[in-house]
């Protein structure tokens, strides 16, 4: 029973990825959707589209600071746990149990939580980074 119930969570669960492929065709493209445990916020689509109007110098500090965090650590982080989230995924749909997965489950929210972690501290650096005004900029841009 517990195998039953554990696949049809699965097989919704892909349904809505599905469901949330933005109507591409299964031959189309698709970036894997990766979601971390709770969603923050971080002012980089901001500064992106100059709603920020950060200076040269600010720039370079966000390049040196901020970049290697988000690319490096953050990102290696995510790119793991999504591999080992489809791993899971085709356990369950393989007829595997919750126990089967269980240390694989384990690592998923450990990576997930120090990838929080990072983007925490990527934030604590923006708000030290950004002026004043332009931190309340940004708490206004993202509610």
């Amino acid at each position: 029973m517990k195998k039953i119930i554990l696949s049809t969570i699965c097989a919704m669960c892909l349904g809505i990825g599905a469901m949330a492929s933005d109507g591409k065709k299964s031959g189309e493209a698709k970036t894997p959707m990766i979601n971390d445990l709770i969603k923050i916020q971080i002012p980089n689509v901001y500064l992106k589209s100059g709603q920020l109007d950060v200076t040269p110098e600010q720039t370079v500090q966000i390049q040196e600071v901020v970049r290697p965090l988000m690319h490096d650590v953050y990102q290696a982080k995510m790119n793991e746990a999504y591999g080992l989230e489809k791993r899971v995924q085709r356990a369950i749909m393989q007829g595997k149990s919750k126990e089967d997965v269980k240390d694989m489950l384990d690592t998923i929210a450990k990576l997930k939580r120090e990838a929080i972690d990072t983007k925490l501290e990527v934030i604590s650096h923006f708000h030290k980074i950004l002026t004043p005004e332009q931190w309340e900029t940004f708490v206004k841009l993202a509610k």
